[in-house]
């Protein structure tokens, strides 16, 4: 950006949809945020779903301002983003994914405008409530930090927004647990060390009933079907997104960071012990959201076969394979602060990270006003 115009230079239009080049520029206005994006962090949320017919960037631009892509024959550069906002539908529901404003230009009405602009593409895919929060195909942070970006909270409110419980985020050292997992030879299952094991996680034994292993590729069917009908279709379309990923990069030759377990290796299946082929009980997985191979999750347990210790034997599996190929810490961004959940999370060492609120905002006729309640001084409008 050219640094000749003030933050009161021109007029602001949201433009619709990406042009070359705006990724980088509009990762830069996260910076300071209490959610940072890198522009390879903004692809991924963006590509997630590419169509435009359920996924738009809305574009606030400074016509008084320009960027710096002025050629050589002295052609005006475009007007310079001054902030945006990444919105998507997904089962009948809009997200507001992502989406920052360039401090220099707040308290302009910009979040006002994009947040309008969001309401209306709400209204016209039909939702009825406008969620501020990732989807969960893809999504920058389960909701705002409340603690780290009060403001954007107080605008929210301000425009009739209401909190739709908390997200927690959690993180473990995984120091402790380097030495302790010894993967069998040829084999999927796990072995574990009798000397020098420490600490109540590597005091807890397999429950007798259970098998747990990664995911072979011919076993992908079988645990998809499983985690649609049985956890989550969103789930479902993670992890199969996931493993086709994987063994594209395979069949390029590009070196698997799975081992031998092929695409799938970093989702683990637990399964009844009883017989050969017992039924998949859960499922746990790592290194599937953001290319981050330390990002735990999902994890789930199918109902019919809670309450008999499989989702704790399959976090300490991860957890030990996460170590053992090189992850100094695992984290994962949504947890409810309550129930068993988050009991057991605490009992493997786990810590709080962050607290997100998810806001939902009812998207009203195009006739009925949204409320604009002033906002305190003190805080700044996102």
């Amino acid at each position: 950006m050219t640094g000749t115009a003030g933050p009161e230079s021109g007029a602001i239009r949201v433009r619709e949809g990406l042009r070359r080049g705006d990724l980088a520029v509009l990762a830069a206005l996260t910076a300071g945020t209490a959610r940072p994006l890198t522009s390879q962090e903004l692809a991924l949320l963006v590509l997630v779903d590419p169509d435009p017919r359920s996924s738009i960037v809305l574009v606030a631009e400074d016509s008084g301002d320009t960027e710096d892509t002025a050629d050589t024959e002295g052609l005006t550069g475009d007007p310079a983003p001054v902030g945006f906002a990444h919105l998507a539908a997904q089962d009948g529901a809009a997200y507001l994914v992502s989406g920052a404003v360039h401090r220099a230009h707040r308290r302009r009405g910009i979040g006002t405008r994009l947040l309008d602009a969001a309401l209306a593409h709400a209204r016209r895919w039909g939702a009825e409530t406008l969620v501020v929060s990732g989807r969960p195909r893809g999504y920058a942070a389960p909701g705002v930090d409340e603690t780290a970006d009060p403001g954007a909270a107080a605008f929210l409110r301000a425009r009739g927004a209401h909190g739709a419980g908390s997200a927690l985020a959690m993180e473990r050292d995984l120091a402790d647990l380097a030495d302790l997992a010894v993967p069998v030879e040829g084999t999927g299952a796990l072995e574990h060390a009798g000397e020098g094991r420490r600490g109540s996680q590597a005091d807890r034994a397999l429950p007798p009933d259970l098998r747990i292993a990664p995911c072979a590729p011919e076993e992908v069917p079988e645990m998809l079907t499983a985690v649609r009908l049985h956890l989550s279709e969103d789930w479902a379309q993670l992890l199969g997104a996931h493993v086709a990923h994987r063994a594209e990069e395979e069949a390029r030759g590009a070196p698997s960071t799975e081992g031998p377990a092929g695409p799938a290796g970093t989702i683990l299946l637990a399964r009844d012990a009883e017989g050969p082929a017992g039924e998949i009980l859960g499922v746990a997985a790592w290194d599937v959201v953001g290319a981050d191979p330390e990002r735990f999750g999902p994890i789930g347990v199918l109902p019919a076969a809670r309450g008999r210790g499989v989702g704790g034997a399959l976090l300490d599996a991860a957890l030990e394979r996460m170590a053992r190929a090189g992850a100094r810490r695992a984290w994962f961004q949504w947890t409810s602060a309550s129930g068993p959940a988050h009991r057991m999370y605490l009992s493997r060492g786990f810590r709080p990270l962050a607290t997100t609120t998810p806001f939902e905002l009812p998207v009203r006729p195009a006739a009925v006003p949204i409320p604009a309640a002033p906002i305190p001084k003190e805080r700044t409008r996102p």
